[in-house]
């Protein structure tokens, strides 16, 4: 419990000495913002150009600003915390203890998982597009949301040795986990197997089925049984980039 406080407190005293982790963390805010006010406009201006309703798009929009950037996010943010204490030495140090190097990555997932999770449990509600009676169902979905979380934040410490590679990884991987997931709304299901490879789609569509009150609970557990080896094979790649 110690050696976790301990964790605690030095990711409060990076966040607080870079900028960019401070941004970082706050983001989502802008992005609420962004949704909240920005799609009621657009929805004037596309019914009256176009004479198309938004109102059907609303999960697609909240899953590409809210839903899918959180994982993002979050799991960018630890991925730099480790790259700065690896940096610094501390990986280094925690070597020393193949026991203690365990708590600290252990560490980091969960606080991946749990802070992925309350992103996305507060900031969809905060949009105004979601119906209160979906909120229970984005517990379980902002965990899942959380492992990808953690599959991003292994994927960019297992190729990046520093953080300027790191933060070019982000932009890189930005793409494939938060533009290429939203394609298959638009997709019957015969043409949404190979997106399944992506790990940010499972979240994204148990949430759409949530919002069309189908079954999403197969989805759910889908990405569970994806991710939980895909995490294991990353991790044990980030342990061999340590050399």
């Amino acid at each position: 419990m110690n050696t976790l406080l301990a964790l605690g407190r030095n990711d409060l005293r990076g966040i607080r000495r870079e900028s960019l982790f401070a941004f970082v963390l706050f983001a989502p805010l802008g992005w609420i913002a962004l949704v909240r006010f920005g799609t009621p406009a657009a929805a004037a201006m596309t019914a009256d150009r176009y004479g198309l309703d938004l109102t059907p798009y609303h999960p697609v929009i909240l899953t590409g600003f809210l839903l899918l950037t959180s994982p993002i996010v979050v799991g960018a943010l630890g991925a730099f915390l480790v790259l700065d204490e690896r940096d610094g030495g501390t990986i280094a140090a925690l070597r020393v203890s193949p026991a203690r190097m365990s708590t600290y990555l252990g560490y980091r997932a969960i606080t991946v998982v749990v802070v992925t999770a309350l992103y996305v449990i507060l900031t969809l509600p905060a949009s105004g597009l979601l119906p209160l009676d979906q909120w229970p169902a984005l517990i379980p979905v902002g965990l899942l949301a959380g492992l990808s979380g953690v599959v991003i934040s292994l994927a960019l410490l297992a190729f990046a040795r520093n953080k300027v590679e790191g933060l070019a990884g982000v932009r890189a991987i930005g793409i494939v986990v938060a533009g290429l997931p939203l394609i298959p709304y638009f997709l019957g299901p015969e043409w949404q197997y190979p997106f399944w490879l992506l790990p940010t789609y499972w979240p994204a569509k148990a949430y759409w089925l949530i919002s069309t009150g189908d079954p999403w609970w197969p989805y759910l557990i889908g990405g569970v049984i994806y991710q939980l080896p895909l995490i294991a094979l990353l991790y044990r790649r980030f342990l061999r980039s340590l050399g």
